[in-house]
């Protein structure tokens, strides 16, 4: 994670991370899967700052500007060069990574930094029963969102997002701030019919 720069000549900020992802046409049903595998909407949604300082740049003129997008996550990854993942414990199944195009290198290495799509699976059910068999620890997601994993003797299946996809990939910010103002929304009327149960 950077630390140190920011400033008036500071970098603009790099997002949502979801505009510079694109899901591989061979992998179109997947993209559930996909998309869960790199964070849904929080993943999807986030920005990227160069440095620490330039977090908190962007942070104060979020509160000024478009303080609706207060609740976004910011990353915190430096501009160098693209990272070169490291190889796959099980290369005969394709990663998350394999799946998907990054048409920028600090989202590419943030992605690699705060998600780890490289260790990543994308497989269905008979994918998980091979990978189980083998005894070497993998985490998978389907086609549904289900995620798949093997931790030391637990093998579990659980559904972790959406059992269909949402669109996170090429999200632009029009878009990050239309979903911000649904997701109130929907909080909102939840909180309404909550009360309404509490006094009834």
């Amino acid at each position: 994670r950077g630390r140190g720069g920011g400033g008036p000549g500071a970098p603009p900020p790099v997002g949502p991370i979801g505009a510079h992802v694109r899901l591989k046409q061979e992998y179109s049903s997947r993209a559930a899967g996909v998309e869960t595998a790199l964070g849904g909407w929080p993943g999807a949604s986030a920005f990227i700052a160069a440095s620490n300082a330039d977090e908190r740049q962007l942070l104060r003129l979020i509160e000024t500007h478009a303080p609706k997008l207060c609740s976004v996550r910011i990353l915190v990854q430096q501009r160098e060069a693209r990272f070169k993942p490291a190889p796959s414990r099980h290369p005969d199944v394709a990663s998350v990574l394999d799946a998907v195009e990054v048409d920028d290198d600090q989202a590419f290495n943030a992605l690699l930094n705060f998600y780890s799509p490289e260790a990543l699976l994308i497989g269905g059910l008979t994918d998980a029963r091979e990978l189980f068999k083998k005894r070497v620890p993998f985490v998978a997601f389907d086609a549904d969102g289900m995620k798949h994993y093997l931790r030391g003797e637990l093998e579990a299946s659980e559904q972790t997002g959406s059992h269909t996809a949402r669109g996170l990939m090429r999200m632009d910010s029009a878009a990050v701030l239309s979903g911000l103002e649904q997701r109130q929304a929907a909080a909102e009327a939840e909180a309404v019919e909550a009360a309404g149960s509490a006094t009834a």
